[in-house]
Parts: C-alpha cells; structure tokens; sequence
C-alpha cells in the first residue's frame, strides 16, 4: 500500500475546511435570520446549495482518481462514493 499523494491530501482538506466554513456561515445566517422568514430560507438554502455543490465536487474527483489509480475497484468506489457503478462508468467514458 502507498501512502496518499500530498496533493490529494491538502486539496481534501481544504475542501473540508470549506465545508466547515461554510456550516458555521449558516449557524450564523440561521441565528441572524430568525426573525425574517424570507432572508432565513435565502440564506439557509445558498449555503445548503454551496455545501453540496462543494461535496459533489470533492466526491467526484476522489472517486475519479480512485478510479484511475486503480486504488478502489468500481464496486468500491460506488459502495463508498453512494454513488451507481453506471454513473462511474459513464464518467470514466467521459475522461477518455
């Protein structure tokens, strides 16, 4: 077994802090917000929006080098990544 690339590794974590970041921006929006109903969803559903679209992002490419280093089987990766060996494989089409 290899240990994990330094890239990987610090581009991971940033993401996370990111995703930390961006849960304590909607504690704070939540907190602010709770007497407009109107700005509370606004604010509440970018930041919901922005965490996915960070997660999605983060998961994609894991599982895309996973894939590529052959360090996880399909099976794996789409067990672990809650994603369809049919969408990994459509992915993998893509990036050929």
């Amino acid at each position: 077994m290899s240990a994990v690339p330094d890239q990987t590794a610090d581009d991971v974590r940033e993401r996370l802090e990111r995703i930390r970041d961006l849960a304590q921006h909607g504690l704070s929006a939540d907190q602010l917000h709770m007497r407009d109903d109107r700005e509370w969803y606004r604010s509440l559903l970018r930041v919901f929006g922005d965490i996915r679209e960070e997660c999605v992002t983060a998961g994609r490419k894991l599982a895309d080098e996973a894939d590529e280093g052959r360090i996880l089987s399909p099976s794996q990766i789409a067990e672990a990544g809650r994603i369809s060996r049919a969408a990994l494989y459509k992915r993998r089409e893509g990036r050929e």
